[in-house]
Parts: C-alpha cells; sequence; structure tokens
C-alpha cells in the first residue's frame, strides 16, 4: 500500500506538473494569438489603405483622361471657329463683291 500510495502521489506530481506546464503553454500561445491578431489588424489596415490608393490612383487617371479629352475638345473647337471666321470673312468679301456687280459705286458722279 505504501508503494501504491508513492505511486500515486509520483501520478499526482507529475499530473500537476503537466498541468502547470499546460497552462503555461496555454499562456504563451494566448499572448501569441493576441500578438498576432493586433500584427493582423494592422496589416488589415494598410491593406484596406493600400486598397484606397489603388482606387485614387485609378481616379486620377480617368480625371487625367478626362482633362486630356476636354483639351481636346478645346483644341477641336478653337480650330472649327478659327475657319468659321475665315469662312464669314470670305463670304463678306464675296457679298461685296456682289452688291459692287449689281450696284456699282460711280465716284464720278460725287
Amino acid at each position: 500500500a505504501v508503494v501504491s500510495t508513492q505511486s500515486t502521489g509520483a501520478n499526482n506530481e507529475a499530473i500537476q506538473k503537466q498541468a502547470v506546464s499546460a497552462g503555461n503553454m496555454n499562456k504563451t500561445l494566448l499572448e501569441e494569438n493576441s500578438a498576432l491578431k493586433k500584427s493582423s489588424e494592422g496589416k488589415e489596415d494598410l491593406l484596406e489603405e493600400i486598397k484606397q490608393m489603388e482606387e485614387l490612383k485609378d481616379q486620377v487617371k480617368a480625371a487625367e483622361r478626362k482633362a486630356e479629352q476636354s483639351k481636346a475638345d478645346a483644341e477641336a473647337m478653337r480650330k472649327q471657329s478659327e475657319n468659321l471666321t475665315m469662312e464669314y470673312d470670305r463670304l463678306l468679301i464675296e457679298h461685296q463683291k456682289l452688291q459692287d456687280t449689281v450696284m456699282p459705286t460711280d465716284k464720278k458722279d460725287e
């Protein structure tokens, strides 16, 4: 019975050491898990910021394309305006020539 009691006491001591060891391991794992969560939160924030930067880059590119298109449209309108002005001047000259043909001005009579 003494051997059995010593054996039981040794078993209890071994079990207690295992329990303490398991408790320490659990504490270590919880700390590591907490550190990993904090680390991943920072990474998630960073990933979100990167995603926002990519969206902003896309918006800038779209705005640049719009600006280039507007510039091209403005240039086309400027050329069209120049052409209309030249055509208007040509028509004024033609109109004056036709008026001179139909109603010649005789400066000798004045």
